[in-house]
């Protein structure tokens, strides 16, 4: 529990200045980020010509020294102090690492500190008091974080981050007053397999050290985590190998570490071997050194919906107490409640070290999570020994999520959702911080993924489109509502300019160039489409079927924006794909039926007598026409099916499917001319992501069947037919 109220910092302050120099007054708010526990504000006071003096009880600390003197003259000579002592307070939340005091007023200015690191926020808090004029809030602060370990691990699959997207990392963390990041991405083979036994080569060895000590200059652990369970051996060799590794490490300056034991199978993934794996670390290597601040565990079962044997119970009752275990909720990526670490907790006997999938996007590759960081809970802050969040290949993208967590790990009373997004873009892009906004909220949509886990697009402006869409739908057309809709299709693509044009972080503007295009992309069909129903309601049939074609162009222009970004998983670049592409989409579709002839002859559909086929959906986008993202598991008894019709005018190319919890044996691709007769496509084709070759071009029908004798789940990620056009071939 907190110790006292939160004072001032929502408070419009109108009082006379203290000091010299100041003969007006200001109503400015002191606005300090994250959000003090405890902060009185008693307007502003001048800063001295002369600057400070320090006056310390011992050396302080040298990186937060640093900072200090960029922002107030640091003078020998100066009358006025800047006094630095210890905290003499008992409550324990004030004597934790990174606790601080601060107490600014026209003659002095007063820190108090637990260690570097609580000189080291004091001063980022400064820093925010400080006013161009030459003036400071004069403020009495108390200060401490309601979570120990705040920050991000970098665990995602895909590219790695850059040195340079590491390093910015680590600045802004020091800003956030977050004090971890764990170094685990997955696709560094030295960190997993096949070199993880094996020590980094001088270049990356001699980047990883600078890293740390940059690290260190923020106040951050950097925790390198070692990923052995794909293939380790539970012998002496491989426990020897850990070791030298771990080793190898500490000489680069890490002192804190991590042992991945996620997205495994196997002998690997026994619990008690691992436990006893652990342990040995514990004490051949951290209780030898004396000096490790972190050692953690990413479990197997790391979630609840995986959580099917007594594995946590095994981890939890033999697991040496200091060792902290990963968690990442009820879901691999999911909100996080109290109720599921009050879960979790009972199992592991200790609090869980959240490592929480968002705004992580290697699930759902096509989108950018640019939403607010919400659905965390503000009353767990008891329930949880860490909190780090799995961030996008993108590192400068990621910071418009990080940024409300470091408010949430803070201070979780204060925790907003949506203000913390809106500071953010301030903070990111204050060249263009509205025209950021509005990119991030028509680029939040998580779009369709195995996890079910959503969040929203278009939220600020929620109640307009979805008026619009519903007088629609009944046949209705406001003028006004209209007019406003198509005002915002045009900023969509004049925010784009803004951002790409005025923002100074070039890193962010080269990170999300594409969907800078794409968003535009999106404002242009959307205005193109609010012309062409603008017609179609005057009873134009020219200016309406015109209004067609350039909203099929439009649409076009998505498409082959999408079509050089195939990864696998999903296609192309997605923006407003929640809410805004469906609206375009039902606006043609309304014009189509106002007038026949601009329909096309025929649309995709699911195959009759298909499984759940009431609830599938077939669509057409650009040379691909299958079933949409079904997520939700299905169980396929012997002999059903699903699958899709292609229109008769596509010649079908090949089968690409992303088809979850599904494996290969027992399950046939068929395609059949007339939906009576069938044959198999060709290959099986790997078990969950894989691309069939169509050779037989006579195919329209396309499904996959259960053949074995057992029932077979499926999630259906994506079930696609790319085809041609048979009357010139193209896509």
């Amino acid at each position: 529990m907190k110790s006292a109220k939160h004072l001032g910092i929502s408070l419009l302050l109108g009082l006379s200045l203290m000091g010299s120099g100041c003969g007006s007054e200001k109503t400015k708010v002191a606005d300090v980020y994250p959000v003090p526990q405890q902060m009185e504000h008693n307007g502003y006071v001048s800063i001295p010509e002369g600057g400070y003096r320090i006056n310390s009880d011992a050396a302080p600390d040298s990186d937060a020294m640093a900072l200090l003197s960029q922002i107030v003259s640091l003078n020998p000579d100066a009358t006025n102090v800047i006094a630095i002592r210890n905290i003499a307070d008992e409550d324990s939340l004030m004597l934790q690492s990174g606790a601080y005091t601060l107490d600014v007023t026209s003659d002095s200015i007063l820190i108090g500190i637990n260690d570097g690191r609580s000189l080291f926020y004091a001063v980022q808090t400064l820093s925010q008091l400080v006013e161009p004029d030459g003036t400071v809030a004069a403020v009495s602060i108390k200060d401490y974080p309601d979570v120990p370990f705040r920050g991000v691990v970098e665990g995602f699959y895909g590219t790695p981050w850059s040195f340079e997207n590491r390093a910015s990392q680590l600045e802004f963390y020091g800003r956030m007053k977050m004090n971890t990041y764990i170094y685990g991405p997955k696709d560094d083979p030295y960190h997993r397999s096949p070199y993880w036994r094996e020590p980094y080569p001088a270049d990356q060895a001699a980047a990883i050290r600078e890293l740390v000590a940059e690290a260190g200059k923020n106040k951050v652990d950097f925790v390198w985590a070692l990923h052995p369970g794909m293939d380790i051996k539970w012998n002496d060799a491989d426990r020897k190998a850990a070791l030298r590794k771990l080793n190898s490490m500490y000489d680069l300056g890490v002192r804190a570490f991590a042992v991945f034991f996620d997205d495994i199978d196997g002998d690997q993934t026994d619990a008690m071997k691992q436990v006893e794996f652990m342990n040995f670390l514990k004490k051949e290597f951290v209780d030898a050194k004396g000096d490790i601040s972190q050692l953690l565990i990413c479990p197997t079962e790391y979630n609840k919906g995986w959580a099917k044997t007594d594995y946590l119970n095994v981890i939890g009752a033999n697991l040496d107490p200091s060792i902290k275990i990963m968690w990442t909720g009820n879901t691999v990526c999911g909100d996080i409640t109290k109720e599921g670490l009050d879960w979790v907790n009972n199992r592991i006997k200790r609090p869980a070290y959240v490592w929480w999938n968002f705004p992580v996007s290697d699930y759902t590759l096509a989108h950018l999570l640019m939403g607010p960081a919400s659905g965390i809970d503000t009353a767990a802050q008891n329930d949880m020994s860490a909190f780090v969040s799995n961030p996008m290949e993108y590192a400068e993208a990621s910071k418009v999520a990080l940024y409300g967590v470091g408010q949430y790990t803070w201070n979780m009373s204060e925790y907003d959702p949506m203000k913390s997004w809106t500071r953010a873009a301030d903070y990111i892009v204050p060249e263009a911080p509205e025209a950021f906004r509005l990119f991030c909220e028509t680029n939040s949509d998580i779009g369709p993924n195995t996890w079910m886990y959503f969040h929203p697009e278009q939220f600020r402006h929620a109640e307009l489109l979805s008026r619009f869409s519903d007088t629609l739908a009944g046949g209705g057309y406001d003028e006004a509502d209209a007019a406003a809709v198509n005002d915002l299709f045009g900023r969509l693509i004049s925010a784009s300019d803004s951002v790409r044009d005025l923002a100074d972080n070039k890193e962010l503007v080269r990170e999300i160039d594409p969907w800078l295009a794409q968003t535009a992309n999106v404002g242009r069909a959307g205005q193109a489409a609010m012309q062409m129903l603008a017609a179609a309601k005057s009873g134009d049939k020219a200016a309406a079927i015109k209004g067609h074609q350039d909203t099929k162009a439009a649409l076009q222009a998505i498409y082959d924006q999408s079509r050089p970004y195939r990864k696998g998983e999903q296609d192309g670049i997605r923006s407003g794909s929640q809410v805004l592409m469906p609206l375009i989409y039902r606006m043609v579709e309304s014009v189509e039926a106002a007038y026949p002839e601009t329909a096309p002859a025929a649309r995709p559909r699911i195959v009759d007598g298909s499984v759940l086929g009431d609830s599938l959906e077939a669509f057409r986008e650009d040379d691909v026409a299958g079933i949409g993202a079904h997520f939700r598991t299905i169980t396929m008894k012997p002999g059903e099916y699903f699958g899709v019709v292609v229109e008769p005018d596509a010649e079908p190319v090949e089968l690409i499917y992303d088809l979850r919890r599904m494996t290969a044996a027992g399950r046939e691709f068929q395609g059949s001319a007339d939906g009576i007769s069938w044959k198999k496509l060709g290959k099986d084709g790997a078990s969950r992501i894989d691309t069939i070759p169509i050779a037989d071009k006579s195919v329209r029908y396309v499904r996959c069947v259960n053949n074995s004798k057992d029932d077979k789940t499926v999630g259906i990620g994506r079930f696609g037919v790319i085809t041609t056009n048979k009357t010139n071939g193209s896509n």
